[in-house]
């Protein structure tokens, strides 16, 4: 008798458990499910607030960039000057020097030309109209550049000091017309669009259209005085 109750009793505890556990299961379930149609209602009622700069401000950050250089050409010239008399032979007044240049052009976007008006914002997309690419700058590498030979009549006593100044400007001047004659200003603008499609898509903006503006005849003698003042001895 003792031996079925306490079989009777174990069965009993047994079932308690399994009621207990099945109890505890369908809970852990209804709060698991809970739990996952709040996160799915939280993220249907999340609103994404997007921030969109004004075309004042972009043009502000982009005028940070002041004169932008986005391409450079290096080219090597040998210049020839010579300074002769008119009336005596050159082996006795005329003098010749020889000058090896290397010289450094670097083309880019003034961007200082920019306006409020260049840039159109609607929503995610961006219109920019920049300048045209122009060369902002000629210089001459002194490192590279040196006279390789200066010869002088026999009654050439005192050297002509205009004809090393003469040669470095005509190397300049070459290697500016060096410059326009390749493919250095589509380079520039090429690169131009490249970085600021990624620069603006980087501010947020999805759809990104790079325009250009006619060079007029006035930008080309300003871009010939500009690199003028670039110039170095």
């Amino acid at each position: 008798m003792q031996r079925r109750l306490r079989l009777l009793t174990k069965f009993l505890f047994a079932l308690l458990v399994l009621f207990a556990a099945l109890w505890l299961w369908q809970v852990g379930k209804e709060w698991l499910t809970f739990q996952h149609l709040r996160n799915v209602a939280g993220r249907l009622g999340a609103r994404i607030v997007s921030v969109t700069p004004s075309p004042a401000v972009i043009v502000q950050r982009l005028q940070a960039l002041n004169r932008w250089e986005t391409a450079q050409m290096v080219s090597q010239h040998l210049v020839e000057v010579r300074s002769e008399s008119t009336w005596l032979p050159s082996f006795l007044f005329g003098e010749r020097l020889l000058l090896i240049a290397q010289a450094e052009v670097v083309a880019g976007i003034n961007m200082r030309r920019l306006s409020p008006e260049n840039v159109q914002v609607q929503g995610d997309r961006i219109v920019l109209t920049l300048p045209p690419p122009q060369i902002l700058s000629v210089r001459l590498n002194e490192v590279q550049t040196r006279v390789f030979t200066r010869e002088r009549g026999w009654l050439v006593f005192t050297p002509d000091s205009d004809l090393e100044r003469r040669a470095r400007l005509q190397a300049i001047q070459e290697a500016r017309q060096a410059a326009l004659r390749s493919d250095l200003l589509p380079f520039a603008m090429r690169r131009a669009e490249e970085n600021l499609t990624a620069f603006l898509r980087a501010l947020g903006f999805q759809e990104v259209e790079i325009r250009w503006q006619h060079l007029l005849p006035e930008d080309t003698l300003q871009q010939r005085s500009e690199v003028s003042g670039g110039w170095r001895r």
